[in-house]
């Protein structure tokens, strides 16, 4: 699924369903970031996937079950895990976007 946020192109991409849980990666164009491992990097300024995941977290997102930072071996900035009887992606995609936009990398 792609769609934008704020401008921001942002593509979710599921990696994982099971009985009412869905298991998400979440993939933002952001031009000169770099990702390592799971660190990205722009210039400067480096950020822990991690936090983005535990931004998410401390939002208390309804049906939100889980969040982490991706696997290492990916441009993916967040991944999550949903219980399905939520509809919450938009929801979460403009978390993102709004917490990669005050740590400056969009």
């Amino acid at each position: 699924m792609e769609f934008e946020v704020d401008g921001v192109r942002v593509a979710i991409g599921k990696a994982e369903e099971g009985k009412d849980y869905a298991v998400y990666l979440l993939f933002i164009e952001m031009p000169e970031t770099q990702h390592h491992s799971f660190l990205m990097k722009r210039g400067e300024r480096i950020l822990a996937k991690g936090e983005i995941a535990k931004y998410l977290r401390d939002s208390n997102i309804e049906g939100l079950e889980m969040a982490a930072a991706p696997p290492a071996d990916t441009n993916a900035v967040v991944m999550f895990r949903i219980n399905t009887e939520y509809d919450v992606l938009e929801k979460i995609a403009r978390l993102v976007v709004e917490f990669l936009k005050s740590k400056e990398f969009l």
